[in-house]
């Protein structure tokens, strides 16, 4: 009796953690921080203009996703769906994180 009740506990407590990593709010605040580091990587890039490209790519599909996420539609997506949309924006930053990390420096004086 006891180990079922500590199965459904555990069972409920994965399924809030999944509903907080999907909501929409979430989302909000992971496209900001793409369109942030997108924006940031545009500078860091622009002497490379297929980066500036990729930077500009990035910046219009956060913008998109905002609008979709602020729109009570985005809720009747399925929760695989928009933990799919979540591990590929998790990747996303990754990735951008690296390229910035990559780029030249600004300057050739040493700071």
């Amino acid at each position: 009796m006891f180990a079922k009740l500590i199965a459904k506990w555990r069972e409920w407590r994965q399924s809030r953690k999944l509903a907080e990593e999907i909501d929409p709010s979430v989302f909000l605040a992971m496209a900001a921080e793409l369109r942030d580091l997108a924006d940031t990587a545009s500078k860091l890039w622009q002497a490379n203009p297929p980066y500036m490209a990729r930077a500009q790519r990035i910046l219009d599909e956060m913008n998109q996703l905002e609008h979709l996420a602020s729109r009570p539609e985005f809720k009747r997506l399925s929760s695989q769906k928009r933990q799919e949309l979540r591990q590929s924006l998790l990747l996303s930053r990754d990735q951008l994180l690296e390229s910035m990390q990559a780029s030249p420096p600004v300057t050739n004086t040493i700071q």
